[in-house]
């Protein structure tokens, strides 16, 4: 899977996708989820990495697809352990029937999540353009129309403590990347959306559903 890494020098490559649910409030509640200090958290499977391109198509067949925009750190590691290295923007795509079917029987949702394109990541960025890993705003539009406006301050675990709270229970690797949850916004994508992707004053991508 090849991707335009600002790293990519460094020769980090995709390993493992983390991602957070429920790490901003307004979010959890909109979807009717309590808010808690922790974030829920999963693991997307490498077959749903794609970078962002002109054209995506939906996956069909399986109900509504619904857009999750998040902040997306990229980790490396080196002699004092590990440590973000850029980041990027993601669309977390969810087949929300599915996940809504697997969840009221209580099954793990695992393909809701890690269908083949559902994770859509762009270009990282360095950190030395980052002025801090607690004021990143960033935006999403459909057709030009802004559908989620998001800051980090607004995370419920800061996202400076993610990697903190994670190594708790593994070794963060290089290519490591981490979804850090969604803001609220959330909606369905349809065949035909253009969806623009703006992070920190950084064009991130553009990218038309088919």
């Amino acid at each position: 899977m090849a991707f335009d890494f600002t790293e990519k020098e460094k020769g980090i490559q995709p390993r493992t996708i983390w991602c957070l649910g429920r790490n901003y409030a307004k979010h959890a509640e909109e979807l009717g989820n309590e808010v808690e200090a922790k974030p829920l958290v999963f693991q997307k499977g490498l077959n749903a990495l794609t970078p962002i391109r002109s054209t995506q198509p939906l996956f069909p067949g399986h109900g509504a697809v619904h857009y999750e925009t998040e902040i997306v750190a990229l980790m490396d590691r080196n002699d004092q352990g590990s440590f973000i290295t850029g980041i990027g923007l993601g669309l977390d795509l969810t087949l929300r029937d599915l996940q809504t079917e697997l969840k009221a029987a209580g099954k793990p949702w695992t393909l809701a999540k890690s269908f083949d394109g559902a994770a859509i990541v762009s270009r990282f960025i360095s950190m030395n353009e980052i002025t801090s890993l607690n004021q990143i705003r960033f935006t999403m539009t459909i057709n030009q129309e802004v559908r989620q406006r998001g800051d980090s301050s607004q995370m419920i675990l800061p996202l400076e403590k993610i990697p903190v709270y994670l190594e708790e229970f593994t070794d963060l690797q290089p290519g490591d990347i981490i979804f850090t949850g969604t803001p609220e916004g959330v909606g369905v994508l349809n065949s035909g959306d253009e969806v623009s992707l703006d992070l920190a004053g950084h064009h991130m991508g553009t990218v038309r559903f088919k």
